[in-house]
């Protein structure tokens, strides 16, 4: 099957694609700062970048897209170039093992939402972050 979109469209629409600053990392954010939970960082050098990062207590977010790390739920494989997809999305979902497996051998606490569970219960993901924060010793 070949692609529905021209070359020059499907490059635009993957351009638009952002991998900061995504919706659901807004939401979380705008909802931290409304219960007045301070004291995380943005765009903290660490191994995978998470998304949100409480350095003190310890504690990192990612928001993983459904799509692009195989979500069990929402995941759909593309039709067209189905070698390379399912590659590139087999190496994101083994790279977050990993990064997951160095994090927490540093002694971080590692929190991981899907895009879905984020826009569906935004609320729900907030509680999780404070109980984290909250069982944790600076």
């Amino acid at each position: 099957m070949t692609d529905v979109l021209t070359k020059k469209q499907r490059s635009y629409n993957m351009s638009m694609i952002r991998a900061k600053n995504t919706g659901p990392e807004i939401v979380l954010r705008k909802l931290l700062s409304k219960v007045k939970i301070r004291g995380y960082r943005l765009h903290y050098k660490l191994p995978g970048r998470p998304d949100i990062v409480f350095p003190v207590k310890k504690v990192v977010v990612f928001v993983d897209g459904c799509f692009w790390h195989k979500c069990p739920e929402c995941f759909v494989r593309p039709k067209t170039r189905k070698d390379f997809w399912d590659k590139k999305i087999r190496k994101n979902v083994a790279r977050d093992k990993e990064v997951t497996r160095i994090l927490k051998k540093s002694g971080w606490r590692v929190i991981r939402f899907w895009e879905h569970t984020v826009r569906k219960a935004p609320q729900r993901a907030v509680s999780r972050i404070i109980y984290s924060l909250k069982s944790r010793r600076t």
